[in-house]
């Protein structure tokens, strides 16, 4: 019988690297995580660059797990350049590209040749959200969408508390303008709105009446998405980590924008559409939140559809296909 197939995950993405290892490792498969704390060398406060030392001891444990590894699984195409060093083993590697790599960077004329070769390197390339979709297939032609994953086992209870909670950082790139016209309307309705405090909009949203809570350890923030009634998700076409938590966890999800079918093809189970359309249907919602869930069953399809072990078998038949062969260099 052949050896398992080793992988080794280098730098993580939104939890996802970590989930599917944790997942993998409970099963007994050889998988294990480097995360970005132990892939990158810490930079000391008041300095823009590490020290040596801490640059070397860096670059040894990546060359130490891919010298154990049969495959490399980097997450974000950047990450590709911690496997250079000519004293690391070369080593076929799966590239799985999460959003501004392959959204901003790979079109920015100063990056561009240096992600290209990064993905043309790649054994095999995934993308994490199907908005990066074109970009990913022009990159790549044989790019496939491999859909977020969350950690369902760390979701505490669902326990609506009255409030509005905005699950995103108040950014251009969540959709600022719209997300900060929802908690307008929502405020003047009488609606307690609380938020992240995070972002460059944060300040504005402040000034507008929604309650601001500091950044915190991951536990704090799902606590903070479990008491609201209803949350409301970033305004563009697709669900982040944050969203598919809170759908787990139970909470009817809303968010402007015309979103992209989920990995089965049909609607995503939350209220979306226009600004007036959101509004009403969390005001609404605000009522009865319970009978708000039933009716989605957002919790049900998301468990379904974005938890590790729906993904596991998929990525283990392309670490077995890519085993010996061509490596990076």
């Amino acid at each position: 019988m052949a050896k398992a197939t080793r992988v080794l995950h280098l730098n993580d993405c939104a939890f996802v690297g970590r989930n599917l290892v944790r997942v993998a490792q409970n099963q007994g498969r050889p998988w294990r995580l480097l995360p970005p704390e132990r892939t990158w060398p810490p930079v000391r406060p008041g300095r823009t660059t590490p020290t040596r030392a801490a640059s070397y001891s860096t670059i040894g444990r990546v060359a130490l797990g891919a010298g154990w590894a049969d495959v490399v699984h980097v997450h974000y195409a950047t990450t590709v350049a911690r496997l250079l060093p000519p004293y690391v083993p070369n080593r076929p590697y799966v590239l799985h590209l999460h959003g501004t790599d392959i959204r901003t960077l790979w079109r920015l004329p100063e990056r561009h040749a240096t992600i290209q070769r990064y993905i043309d390197g790649a054994a095999h390339v995934y993308f994490s959200t199907p908005d990066n979709e074109a970009n990913a297939v022009d990159a790549r032609p044989d790019a496939e969408y491999l859909p977020v994953v969350i950690d369902e086992t760390s979701l505490p209870p669902w326990r609506p508390s009255g409030y509005v909670a905005f699950a995103s950082r108040w950014e251009q790139v969540k959709g600022l303008e719209d997300m900060l016209n929802v908690a307008a309307r929502l405020l003047r309705a009488g609606v307690e709105v609380r938020g992240l405090d995070w972002g460059p909009g944060a300040a504005e949203a402040r000034q507008l009446g929604v309650k601001l809570i500091p950044k915190a350890p991951h536990a704090t923030y799902l606590d903070f998405l479990a008491g609201a009634n209803v949350v409301v998700g970033q305004a563009t076409r697709i669900l982040s980590v944050s969203e598919l938590e809170a759908m787990a966890i139970g909470a009817p999800v809303a968010a402007v924008g015309h979103h992209f079918p989920g990995p089965d093809g049909r609607p995503l189970p939350i209220r979306n559409g226009d600004l007036d359309t959101v509004v009403d249907a969390i005001l609404s919602d605000m009522s009865d939140p319970v009978a708000a869930a039933t009716t989605l069953a957002s919790r049900e399809w998301t468990l379904h559809h974005h938890v590790p072990a729906r993904q596991l078998d998929r990525l283990q038949a392309t670490y077995d296909r890519i085993r010996g062969g061509a490596p990076l260099r």
